[in-house]
């Protein structure tokens, strides 16, 4: 099944740390051939976020905070 996401797109919210199930999920679409985009809310949860997100070669990392 390798190649199975090849191609797709994929937002990613919810990563809080590497714990996360939300990162678990993107680590699994990474591998699967999915380019990924992550977000994250918050200068605390940046820090945390964008290190993972550049092991799965992401180039887009934004805030996004949906509180309002």
């Amino acid at each position: 099944m390798d190649g199975l996401m090849k191609g797709k797109r994929g937002l990613v919210m919810g990563v809080a740390n590497d714990h996360s199930i939300a990162w678990g999920i993107a680590k699994k679409l990474s591998e699967h051939g999915a380019e990924l985009a992550f977000t994250y809310q918050g200068d605390a949860f940046g820090r945390r976020v964008k290190p993972l997100a550049e092991k799965l070669g992401a180039s887009l990392v934004v805030p996004c905070d949906v509180e309002d």
